[in-house]
């Protein structure tokens, strides 16, 4: 029998360091008075579907969120929001932060495919269009899986989906042929921060085949009149592509090649995309530490590719928390270890209320 006063939080972990910024947020967040919060975390899963339901099988909390470890959650009255959307509709099953209400899901990149809903990713809100005017939630047809809210436990289909796509969607579409609602809240103000990076999508068109050959009976005229082969394997081509662009570009960091990093990333088009971003950042700021001959290196002799982009993910901790919660406890860390440079751009690049937090920073810098 499953506890009606429990909350459980399951997530797959295979980055600690993020898991516990993850937690961070999660350990701030208000319990409503007679309910109890746990979290569980899966490690090693061979896919999200298999980790959640190795997690979904280990609680007997009624209701159950599945969160990405990259996920944190803003709104300190996130528990009592959710549970105030849960009881407005009893046939509500799931609850997604963003979804898609309208028809049509087509081989594109998933975030592309919503249209209702609020979430930071990054440096940019996603804020859609909402049907309704302050109502509690929208109905819709699926949710994105950055966060996932159940209260009845339906087998997540491992089966189908055996790597990290499509298993959001399949999951939803498990709940509405089990005749429940995707539910999509009101949110004054956006609840998640989702601190994505780079995905490779190199499974991601095969998974949307078998997405659709799975659920042609339910999504109807949702399904595209033609799948053409030319745009998967041109989409595939592409994603694969990326990723070989990605392996070249941090092998360069791991020989020391400023020269071309600067070309590629300072003097061409490519400092613009989103898949090396993070790779755009730490040139930019090395760059800027040599012109100034700054007394703090962020690129420091012999460190690869993802000792780079953690330091640089620290520091964007470390910014975000001052964002969200007002918390200076790191100010000190950040003078000793970072550049004005560095702070900066990072600033720039992934902080939304800039002005407020370089005021607030303004004596270490």
């Amino acid at each position: 029998m499953l506890d009606e006063k429990k909350i459980t939080f399951i997530t797959c972990v295979n980055d600690e360091e993020e898991y516990a910024e993850c937690r961070y947020y999660l350990n701030r967040l208000s319990v409503p008075e007679g309910y109890m919060m746990d979290l569980i975390s899966i490690r090693e899963a061979p896919s999200m579907a298999a980790g959640y339901n190795a997690g979904m099988k280990s609680s007997d909390a009624r209701y159950k969120i599945y969160l990405h470890q990259d996920v944190f959650i803003r709104n300190p009255a996130f528990i009592t929001d959710l549970l105030a959307v849960f009881a407005c509709d009893e046939q509500i099953g799931i609850i997604g932060v963003i979804g898609k209400r309208n028809q049509g899901f087509y081989p594109i990149e998933k975030v592309m495919m919503w249209d209702t809903g609020k979430v930071v990713d990054n440096e940019r809100i996603w804020h859609f269009d909402y049907p309704w005017k302050k109502m509690t939630f929208a109905e819709a047809l699926a949710a994105d899986g950055l966060m996932l809210a159940t209260r009845y436990d339906i087998p997540w289909r491992e089966d189908l989906f055996t790597g990290w796509d499509f298993y959001d969607i399949s999951q939803c579409m498990e709940f509405r042929k089990a005749g429940f609602k995707v539910a999509i809240p009101w949110q004054e103000t956006e609840w998640c921060y989702h601190n994505t990076s780079y995905v490779k999508l190199t499974q991601y068109y095969a998974y949307y085949k078998r997405f659709l050959q799975e659920y042609a009976g339910i999504l109807g005229d949702d399904i595209p009149a033609k799948t053409d082969r030319y745009t998967y394997e041109k989409e595939e081509n592409y994603a694969q592509a990326i990723e070989e662009l990605r392996q070249g570009v941090a092998g360069l960091f791991g020989m020391g090649d400023r020269k071309n990093l600067r070309s590629l990333l300072l003097d061409s088009d490519l400092k613009k995309s989103i898949y090396l971003r993070e790779y755009a950042s730490i040139v930019q700021i090395d760059w800027q530490e040599e012109q100034t001959h700054s007394k703090k290196c962020f690129w420091e002799q012999g460190m690869s590719a993802d000792q780079l982009v953690e330091k640089l993910r620290k520091l964007k901790y470390m910014l975000k928390r001052i964002e969200y919660t007002d918390d200076h406890s790191q100010k000190e860390q950040l003078k000793q270890e970072y550049s004005r440079y560095a702070v900066a751009d990072v600033c720039s690049r992934y902080v939304l209320d800039k002005d407020r937090v370089l005021r607030e920073i303004t004596d270490i810098l």
